[in-house]
Parts: structure tokens; C-alpha cells; sequence
């Protein structure tokens, strides 16, 4: 009867926490849009000043820039290379992570799983704000996570006391040998 109790109420406080934990996922996604937005534009802001330059000078053509810059007899110039050129990979980066982020929901989720370590996400997740959004999305993904982790953990309770009763019953013989 005990068993039984610890059982239920795991098995609501498990969903009820999954259900919060789910909620956050499409939330936590949003956020780490916005804020690859706002570095995006900012890239996109400061590469603009370069491409006007090229526009003016080079006929629009960024890489011709940066090779007169590379070749250029005055130093100031030849060090301003490497910042642009880190300019656009970032402004090539940020963008390719927009497009990464335009499909599905699942798709956009598999994407945010694999930018775990970069510091985009590490960067979202310290400056995360936690909040109870009810849209669609959130109903969903929360309650997908909360019952397949209710399942999963009523499965572990079904099976802990089969278990130990087999592990009892595997004690009880060596005892007896």
C-alpha cells in the first residue's frame, strides 16, 4: 500500500515538474532567437560601414576591400584586415544560424542541442528569465515531455519491485549454497 502511494505521487510530481521543465524548452528557443537577432544585426550594422566602402571604391565587392587592405603599404590599413575578415565570418556565422533556425519546431530544437557549448547559448542560458508562456508550442513540448517522462519513470516503478524480488530471491539461494 505504501509502495503504492509513492508511486502516485511520484508519478504526479514527476509530470506536474516535466510539465514546468517542457514549457520552458519553446521559451528557451525564443530567447536564444532574440538574442541571436540582436547579434546578427549588430554584425550586420558594423559590416554595413564596409560595404558601403566597398560599394563605393570596388564596385560592391568585400573581398576585393580586403585583399587592397591586406596588400596595403600603410599598417594601419594591413591590421584592419583581420578584423574585418573576422567581421564577416561572424556576420556568415550569425546568418547561417538564422537559416538553421527557420524550419520546424523539432528541427529548430535538434539545431539549439548541438549550439550547447557555444557561447551564444551559454550567453542565453546565464541570462535566461524563466516564465510561464501558454502558446501552443508550450502546451505541446510540455506536455510531450511530461508524459513521456511519467511513462519512462512508471515503467522504472513497475519494474523496481520485480526487480528486487528477483534479487531477493538470487540472495536467499547463495545463502542457502
Amino acid at each position: 500500500m505504501m509502495w503504492s502511494l509513492l508511486q502516485r505521487y511520484s508519478l504526479k510530481l514527476t509530470f506536474a515538474l516535466t510539465l514546468l521543465i517542457g514549457i520552458q524548452f519553446p521559451h528557451f528557443l525564443d530567447q536564444y532567437e532574440t538574442r541571436l537577432d540582436a547579434h546578427y544585426l549588430e554584425s550586420n550594422t558594423q559590416l554595413s560601414h564596409y560595404q558601403k566602402l566597398a560599394d563605393l571604391l570596388f564596385a560592391g565587392d568585400l573581398a576585393a576591400l580586403v585583399e587592397k587592405h591586406k596588400n596595403s603599404e600603410i599598417a594601419l590599413f594591413k591590421a584592419e584586415t583581420e578584423i574585418i575578415e573576422t567581421l564577416i565570418k561572424r556576420n556568415t556565422f550569425l546568418s547561417n544560424q538564422k537559416i538553421n533556425l527557420q524550419g520546424p519546431l523539432s528541427q529548430r530544437f535538434a539545431f539549439l542541442i548541438t549550439q550547447i557549448n557555444e557561447p551564444l547559448f551559454i550567453e542565453t542560458q546565464n541570462n535566461y528569465q524563466a516564465n510561464i508562456v501558454l502558446n501552443k508550442q508550450a502546451i505541446i513540448v510540455g506536455l510531450s515531455v511530461a508524459t513521456v517522462t511519467t511513462i519512462l519513470l512508471e515503467i522504472l516503478l513497475m519494474l523496481l519491485p520485480l526487480l528486487f524480488r528477483k534479487w531477493i530471491t538470487k540472495q536467499q539461494q547463495k545463502s542457502i549454497n
